[in-house]
């Protein structure tokens, strides 16, 4: 009888967990869909909430007015990268919204090669940018 209890315990908690597993998976092919770049670009994250949060920062990003920004006619592969000045990485960790992780005061375009060094590493731009951005209401 307590085995019983348990066993189905556990398979309820396993459902709930497909569940929540299943609902956060619809909401990334969903944002993917909008704007098929951001599967991409979160194509190797595995942990789904991480997947999740770095899709809503990449479709905020994605939407914003990136023409006005220096070097935007630059961007490309090997040429200009958008970079998150404040890295997504750590406004994940954070628990800093993707609304502002991915605003046009946390966003610029710089040489390829600066980008990829910069990586997630937190520099005095981005402790200034973190300040910018903390206080944006969204």
């Amino acid at each position: 009888m307590v085995k019983s209890r348990q066993n189905k315990h556990l398979l309820t908690k396993i459902t709930k967990t497909n569940r929540k597993r299943n609902k956060i998976l619809v909401e990334i092919r969903k944002i993917c869909k909008k704007n098929p770049k951001i599967k991409q670009k979160i194509k190797n994250i595995k942990n789904i909430d991480k997947k999740l949060y770095y899709a809503k920062v990449w479709l905020v990003t994605e939407n914003q007015p990136l023409n006005i920004l220096e070097n935007s006619k630059e961007r490309g592969w090997k040429n200009h990268h958008l970079d998150h000045i404040f890295p997504i990485a750590l406004g994940y960790h954070t628990g800093l919204s993707p609304n502002k992780v991915g605003n046009i005061k946390n966003l610029r375009f710089i040489p390829y090669k600066e980008n990829l060094n910069k990586g997630s590493k937190l520099t005095n731009e981005s402790r200034n940018a973190l300040k910018r951005i903390k206080r944006l209401k969204k």
